[in-house]
This record gives C-alpha cells, sequence and structure tokens, in this order.
C-alpha cells in the first residue's frame, strides 16, 4: 500500500471507529511503525483534515470549514495583497509551509482571518526581527486556506491566480 492510500485508510478507519484510535493499533492494522503513523497523521493534518490527538487515540475532527491547500508564489512586497485577497474574500490563511531543499517539509501558523491580523504579520516581518518563510525557497510556498464553502475557496482560487501568485500544486504536499 502506498503512503497516499495508507493515509487514507488511517482517516478511513479513524471515522469509523467511532471512539479515539490508537497509534500503535493503527500501525499494527497497517503493518507500519508507529513513528510512520506519527508521520502520516502529520500529512493528513496538513491536507486540511482535522486529526485531534487524545490520551486514548486519535479522532478525526468533523470540522464545518472546507479547507484548500494552494501553492503561491511572490515577492514578500506582496505577502499583503496575498493575504487580503484571502481574507477579504471570506477566506483564512491558516498556516505556510515550505518544501525546503535541506530540511524539507517546514509549516508555520499563520491563522489570519482579518486585514488586521494580516498587517501586524507584516508589521513583525518588517521589523527585521525574522524574515518569511517563503524567503528561504525563492518565494515558493503553500497555505491551508480555510472558508465556509467551497464557492469561497473557488473566488480566493481565481483572486490569486487572476493577481499571478497561484500556481499548480506538486505532488509532495499530498504524499
Amino acid at each position: 500500500m502506498d503512503g497516499q492510500a495508507r493515509r487514507q485508510k488511517i482517516v478511513e478507519i479513524i471515522r469509523k471507529s467511532g471512539k479515539p484510535v490508537s497509534g500503535t493499533a493503527l500501525a499494527n492494522e497497517l503493518n507500519v511503525s508507529r513513528q510512520v503513523v506519527v508521520t502520516d497523521i502529520a500529512l493528513i493534518r496538513a491536507n486540511g483534515i482535522e486529526i485531534t490527538s487524545t490520551n486514548r487515540g486519535y479522532v478525526v475532527s468533523e470540522s464545518k470549514k472546507c479547507k484548500r491547500i494552494i501553492k503561491s508564489r511572490h515577492t514578500d512586497d506582496e505577502i499583503l495583497d496575498e493575504l487580503f485577497t484571502i481574507v477579504d474574500n471570506g477566506g483564512v490563511a491558516e498556516n505556510i509551509i515550505i518544501n525546503h531543499r535541506y530540511y524539507n517539509r517546514l509549516e508555520a501558523p499563520l491563522n489570519v482571518s482579518s486585514r488586521r491580523e494580516a498587517k501586524e504579520f507584516m508589521e513583525a516581518i518588517a521589523s527585521g526581527k525574522s524574515k518569511s518563510l517563503s524567503s528561504a525557497t525563492s518565494w515558493y510556498h503553500y497555505h491551508v486556506i480555510s472558508a465556509d464553502d467551497e464557492s469561497t475557496l473557488d473566488i480566493i482560487e481565481e483572486e490569486l491566480k487572476a493577481k499571478g501568485f497561484w500556481l499548480p500544486i506538486d505532488d509532495w504536499i499530498l504524499q
């Protein structure tokens, strides 16, 4: 079973169970190590499925929010425009993900849902105390975007395309 099929199976097992499922139980059922399960859970979460870890195991939190991963590229001067495009159209920039040549996948939460939060984020970057994560990958990056419905996500994606920020997604993030 390949990684993507295994991750789909993990979500299926947890949903069908109706109760928390331990990482050990998942590992035994799928004939993999517990570390593989932990890694798979992280990838599942990055793809917008909310899995919560409890002291009794994993549960799928059924969120009413729709989520989508988008790939983007722009300079630091255009970050605010990207974030405004997302929030002005009813979305939330949940995080930023980069695929660094040496460090591999790096992810940081954003949770930007308003212009005020977008401006505060940019003020932190502009202060010089930190740099944008995407600057480490020539400004290529991914976001998990959430919204109330798929049509809102479609609008956000179209707006990002019109501004030249949106790029076709690579397979690495889905594996």
